[in-house]
């Protein structure tokens, strides 16, 4: 399977990995340990550095929500276009670290 590679500086590249242990050199591939996911709702997922923020635990009621406090890794111009593309208006959260995008149909 295709993965594109988006780092910070905005330099671009695609790498053939094996669907078999698709997620472990995806995240050789961006640098981190731990990855989430954004569907870009055009049947694409970036693959982002779940650390790429330090955060801190927010309780309301029986919800926690993690709230970034402040970014472990650069900007990422061109990552945080595509997920502030597919969000409500007025967002400001900034996508940090090097991502990877798949087609989703490739993990199904």
């Amino acid at each position: 399977m295709k993965v594109q590679v988006i780092k910070t500086d905005g330099t671009t590249s695609v790498h053939e990995i094996s669907r078999s242990s698709a997620v472990r050199e995806i995240q050789k591939l961006i640098g981190c340990d731990c990855c989430d996911t954004v569907n870009l709702r055009d049947g694409r997922v970036m693959f982002v550095d779940d650390r790429g923020h330090e955060s801190r635990a927010e309780t309301h009621g029986n919800v926690t929500t993690l709230v970034p406090v402040r970014a472990r890794k650069e900007v990422n111009p061109e990552a945080t276009r595509l997920y502030h593309a597919i969000c409500k208006p007025g967002t400001t959260h900034q996508i940090v670290g090097d991502v990877a995008i798949v087609i989703d149909e490739d993990f199904a």
